[in-house]
């Protein structure tokens, strides 16, 4: 039940692009909206189990807590590039480079969580390397001949979004088991609402954008989340991560369905290569 739960989490975010090129808005507007109401939502679920005061408390005790500040930090960095990424190149494209995630994570997880580093860490700096390179300067789509400038932004953006993503990864692993996982979502998107709400006051939401923005703020803010994490009790971390990439396949099946867009076969291979990449990471630190 657990696999199920992080599968279904993994492929209602794998429709974020989507989203993203329906609703129209600027981005910054898009990360309000869709964490304000998602942070609504959170605080009426921790009304209702009365969990929230006892956490808040231990937030306030414990050394961990001033990491909660950091996590919408890092949640605004790569949620704005990411979101940047989707609108400036195909989605499958946006959501390979932010699959350099687990790279950056092996990388920094031991100068920050003092893990161990493994061979297959430098062997997996070399293939997602090559699979950026790949995305990054050979044609995007079957019949282009060259990339544009917009597009090549997007997919560095994309890989920009990786970092930051990696960073909240490795901030996550220290405070997950301190707080309440509804807590740390519940604070995480107020957060990020409060610290961007000075940026939206000229910006109008449109009839057409809200359901758009409800909807992200239910599944992609609050269910997928809250199911992602229930998962992580019967399935390990690392069986976690590799389930993972089932996103990009998502993502790529459903921009394809619904955008009638699909990346070239180069950009594929690379893509391909970061994913191998991250997979070789997870397996070699699963012996």
């Amino acid at each position: 039940m657990g696999y199920l739960k992080i599968i279904i989490a993994i492929l209602i975010w794998s429709s974020l692009g989507i989203f993203i090129r329906a609703i129209g808005l600027p981005n910054v507007a898009i990360v309000f909206y869709s964490c304000a109401i998602a942070g609504v939502i959170q605080w009426i679920l921790l009304l209702l189990n009365g969990q929230f005061k006892n956490n808040l408390e231990n937030a306030n005790r414990a050394h961990k807590g001033l990491l909660l500040i950091a996590i919408p930090v890092c949640t605004i960095a790569n949620t704005l590039l990411f979101y940047y990424a989707f609108k400036h190149t195909t989605i499958a494209n946006a959501v390979l480079a932010h699959y350099t995630a687990p790279i950056f994570v092996a990388i920094l997880a031991p100068i920050f969580l003092k893990e161990k580093s493994h061979k297959t860490t430098w062997l997996a700096i070399v293939l997602s390397s090559i699979g950026l390179w790949l995305m990054l300067w050979m044609p995007s789509s079957g019949g282009a001949v060259s990339m544009s400038v917009s597009e090549r932004y997007g997919i560095i953006a994309g890989a920009c979004s990786g970092i930051a993503y990696a960073f909240l990864i490795l901030i996550l692993r220290v405070v997950a088991s301190q707080y309440l996982s509804l807590v740390i979502i519940f604070l995480q998107n107020s957060i990020v609402a409060v610290l961007l709400l000075p940026f939206v006051f000229t910006i109008p939401v449109s009839i057409q954008s809200l359901p758009y923005l409800i909807a992200m703020g239910v599944l992609h803010s609050t269910i997928a989340p809250l199911i992602y994490v229930q998962g992580f009790q019967s399935v390990k971390a690392n069986d976690a991560a590799i389930l993972g990439y089932f996103e990009p396949i998502g993502a790529t099946i459903l921009a394809f369905i619904f955008l009638n867009e699909l990346p070239g076969l180069t950009a594929l291979f690379g893509g391909a290569l970061i994913l191998l990449s991250g997979y070789l990471i997870f397996r070699d630190r699963g012996r």
